[in-house]
């Protein structure tokens, strides 16, 4: 349909409690992808909401002595003020307890399901969740428990309730999702590709699913059609605001309905893998609709290695975090650090030190070094930029590896690739010194400028408050992807402004930066370092050689190496390498090696090191990391340290597993679209060259 919306929407929150981070990462990651497709010229119409129906909040709202709204509108305000506090840009707010909005097009559902012969009535009985909302079966449980809510006791319940024939589409919605050919309009695309493979699995052996309650078990919910005895069910309830806020079952449907659905793009946890992949594409042909186009379904966040969760009370508060950090600096973290296709951790120590290495000291600091000196020595204008100069070429590549990192939603390689983006500008300048060099300083300010320009563009639905601001400083914007280029020319700039302040490490509140040049770590003017920094220079990854390589006596899976590292004796390392790598090219193998790991015993056997390896995105394919020219018996010495360049602090003589250093670091250790090693872009390094790996670009490192 050519003049179709591109529809994008959250899971609905459920509003028994305050929003927490998990409820921050995703509409966060929501705004960003609704504000990438504004920025390609699309009309985007972006939904989120709440899930206001059921047991949980009836009961809340009864021991806190309210009625159901009363309880239900002070939660959800809270949540509104936190979407407005994080920027968000969502077009329609849907409430799942709006007799006029949602009420119609729930029941409308309802009844085409009723029409397909797809409900039916029948006595059940189950093991419910209460913090879930739903039926478990026995091996869904561990210890007797639900896994999401290990504090809940699970009951037993027994009622008569409508069911949905779930059985029926299971295979329909199998072939649905196994279809590879994009351009397929029955297509149903999940993303990452590691929750295919589960939710595939389930169907397999889906069964049909509870659809209502009796009012009397659960008085809160949308009625029955027909039956006032029962009110739906979360699954044709909750689900359906998909729908029902694109118009679905109002009167002017066919007007406004066709025009948005199907939606283009679902964003949900893992935890609601089954209900969005299986139950609501089910529902959703049932009733002669097509399903969404792509679900994107991302993963926890941890704190301190364990799932965030109210129930396990392992917690942080987005509020305060937006308050300490500001706003778009909480957005870069939280997109710039938790990997698409993993859960991802929270970490307070790497929040401070991204904000200070990344945002203030290479992004800030290009923008206001190069705006104020076009202002001080060049009296704000911007000449006509070199198009011969060859960096143009280099950064346009990097600029559409970046495009192609959002197509896919990778929000957090689109970060690490414009932060390169934005080293290589500083570099530029710290080569040309426009400040002292006046023959070619106005040239290397124009590049800089440009190159500005075009980050503020492509940084925008990642903190679109900073961009705002910045191409308020360049005088040009609002800008879209069509205005990206070298075409700032005779051009004067505004006023410069600091546009990312450092942190206060002993107050943690933010403190303006230096209007002078920064001072480099541990020189004059530094701050004195109340701890390490968070960053790779902690580990000690050395060059090693395998000198011996057998198959591991009680796992067919792990290789047992010893390995010299320049050391008395060679290492003994366990690696998981046998699917990936044959035995006769780990021998006599060079290969980086973590040196600093706390030991640890493996099926019995003592590991006192790490190799390193990339892997792709679902780990089906993994390869060594090497040092360079060894093959040419001309590479780096064994035991020399890897390094990389602007981090060669000393090294922790052990990683301490309580300050999760690894757990921290390791992220950003990736190859790059050259098959080099890097950590945040920069390579890693031996006297003799930059370490690669043979085949896997844009890999994980570990």
């Amino acid at each position: 349909m050519a003049d179709k919306s591109y529809y994008i929407c959250t899971a609905i929150a459920y509003p028994n409690g305050r929003p927490h981070m998990g409820h921050a990462l995703e509409i966060i990651q929501a705004d960003a992808a609704a504000r990438y497709h504004r920025l390609k010229g699309n009309r985007v119409i972006f939904q989120t909401g709440m899930d206001e129906h059921g047991k949980k909040n009836w009961q809340s709202a009864q021991k806190e002595g309210k009625t159901v709204m009363e309880f239900l509108d002070g939660n959800v305000s809270v949540f509104v003020e936190l979407y407005k506090l994080l920027n968000v840009s969502n077009d329609r707010f849907i409430r799942t307890s709006d007799q006029k909005a949602h009420y119609p097009g729930a029941q409308k559902l309802w009844n085409k399901l009723v029409e397909k012969g797809d409900i039916y009535k029948k006595k059940y009985e189950g093991l419910y969740c209460v913090g879930c909302e739903s039926y478990k079966t026995e091996k869904d449980l561990e210890n007797g428990l639900c896994p999401d809510h290990p504090t809940r006791s699970v009951e037993t319940v027994q009622e008569e309730n409508y069911f949905f024939r779930l059985s029926k589409y299971a295979a329909e919605v199998s072939r649905r999702i196994q279809i590879t050919d994009p351009n397929d309009p029955e297509r149903f695309l999940i993303v990452p590709e590691n929750r295919i493979k589960e939710i595939l699995h389930f169907l397999t052996e889906a069964e049909d699913i509870s659809f209502s309650r009796s009012k009397e078990s659960m008085p809160w919910g949308v009625p029955v059609p027909g039956d006032e005895e029962h009110v739906m069910y979360v699954w044709c309830d909750a689900l359906a605001n998909y729908i029902t806020g694109a118009g679905y079952g109002q009167h002017n449907e066919q007007e406004v309905f066709n025009s948005v659905w199907p939606a283009d793009l679902q964003i949900i946890g893992r935890d609601i893998l089954r209900f969005h992949a299986a139950y609501w594409p089910a529902m959703l042909l049932s009733a002669d609709l097509s399903p969404p186009k792509e679900l994107l379904v991302h993963g926890f966040l941890k704190l301190g290695g364990l799932k965030m969760g109210k129930s396990t009370g392992n917690t942080i508060d987005p509020f305060n975090q937006v308050e300490k950090y500001g706003v778009d600096q909480f957005r870069y973290y939280v997109l710039g650090s938790i990997p698409v296709n993993d859960d991802g951790e929270y970490n307070v120590t790497n929040v401070e030190e991204r904000i200070d290495n990344e945002l203030m000291a290479n992004f800030s600091n290009l923008c206001y070094r190069t705006l104020t000196i076009l202002e001080k020595n060049h009296g704000s204008l911007i000449i006509k930029c070199d198009a011969q100069n060859p960096l143009i070429a280099e950064v346009d590549q990097k600029i559409a590896t970046v495009m192609d990192f959002y197509e896919r939603r990778n929000f957090k390689e689109v970060v690490t690739k414009t932060m390169e983006i934005s080293a290589l500008g500083n570099k530029h300048l710290q080569e040309k010194k426009p400040w002292a060099n006046k023959e070619e300083g106005p040239q290397a300010l124009s590049f800089a400028a440009n190159l500005i320009k075009n980050l503020s563009i492509i940084l925008t639905p990642i903190m679109p408050a900073l961009c705002e601001n910045l191409q308020k400083q360049l005088n040009v914007g609002p800008l879209s992807f069509a205005d990206l280029g070298w075409d700032l020319s005779d051009h004067k700039i505004g006023q410069p402004q600091i546009l990312v302040k450092s942190l206060d490490k002993d107050t943690k509140a933010p403190v303006e930066a230096p209007k002078t040049k920064p001072a480099q770590k541990g020189g004059k003017g530094a701050a004195p370092a109340v701890e390490k920094p968070m960053d790779v220079s902690r580990l000690n990854i050395r060059v090693g050689k395998i000198v011996q390589v057998k198959k591991h006596d009680a796992a067919d899976s792990l290789y047992v190496e010893q390995i010299d590292v320049g050391e008395e004796k060679p290492r003994q390392v366990v690696s998981g390498l046998v699917k990936f790598v044959p035995i006769e090219e780990m021998q006599d193998r060079y290969v980086l090696v973590l040196c600093n790991l706390k030991g640890a015993n493996l099926k019995g056997v003592k590991s006192e090191a790490m190799v390193l390896a990339a892997s792709n995105e679902d780990h089906t394919r993994v390869e060594l990391v090497s040092p360079p020219a060894v093959d040419q018996g001309i590479g780096s010495r064994v035991g020399e340290r890897v390094q990389v360049e602007g981090f060669e602090g000393e090294a922790d003589a052990v990683l301490n597993p309580k300050h999760k250093v690894w757990e921290t670091v390791q992220p950003d250790l990736k190859s790059n679209d050259k098959l080099e090693a890097t950590w945040r872009g920069v390579s890693l390094k031996t006297s003799a060259g930059i370490c690669t790996v043979h085949s896997i670009a844009n890999g994980n490192i570990k």
